[in-house]
């Protein structure tokens, strides 16, 4: 998924820089990177905070900066399964006395997770449906048991960047750019 933010007057602020003999990539690399940080900041990670335990939302988004050759940079979330565990809140609704689906509580309300739980067995752990290696042993199966896994970091992310995340990043990345146009213009002719 790819979201498109645009930054209005680049075309003036080169002109504006040439002037005192400076160059505007400079400039927008730099505001390129701190909108990347701030947004996986305050548009992912902190919601998604509230949703997942321990500090591993910040490590499933990668940021790539821009950099001399490349001239945007992008966040880049993990579309690996979250083991259901993870999740702060998660529960199940009970379709027979042994089975029950899965779900869990994120920052858009409840989404069912691939799994299962046993709602008449003491432990209540919630087990993937998916495993091969299950499926194969026969008599082991418990043995090659996997946790189930909930919803990817990668599709928190998709459905956190609504329009309102494109405008609040589009507003940020101008203010960042103004900012540090308006300091690179101050520092005088090279």
């Amino acid at each position: 998924m790819q979201i498109g933010v645009r930054l209005v007057g680049g075309e003036q602020a080169r002109a504006r820089l040439a002037a005192v003999g400076r160059k505007v990539e400079p400039v927008m690399r730099g505001a390129l990177n701190t909108t990347a940080n701030k947004a996986r900041t305050e548009r992912y990670v902190k919601p998604l905070g509230k949703a997942l335990k321990g500090a591993r939302v910040r490590a499933a988004m990668k940021v790539k900066r821009a950099n001399s050759k490349r001239l945007n940079s992008r966040i880049i979330p993990s579309s690996s399964g979250v083991v259901i565990t993870n999740y702060k809140a998660w529960g199940y609704d009970i379709l027979s006395p042994i089975r029950a689906r899965l779900w869990v509580r994120a920052p858009n309300g409840r989404k069912v997770a691939a799994g299962f739980v046993n709602p008449a067995s003491a432990g209540k752990v919630p087990w993937n449906t998916r495993s091969k290696k299950a499926r194969a042993a026969g008599k082991n199966a418990f043995a090659h048991r996997r946790l189930a896994m909930g919803p990817s970091v990668a599709y928190w992310f998709k459905t956190l960047s609504g329009p309102q995340t494109v405008r609040w990043i589009n507003a940020y990345l101008q203010q960042e750019f103004e900012k540090r146009l308006s300091a690179d213009i101050a520092k005088g002719p090279r």
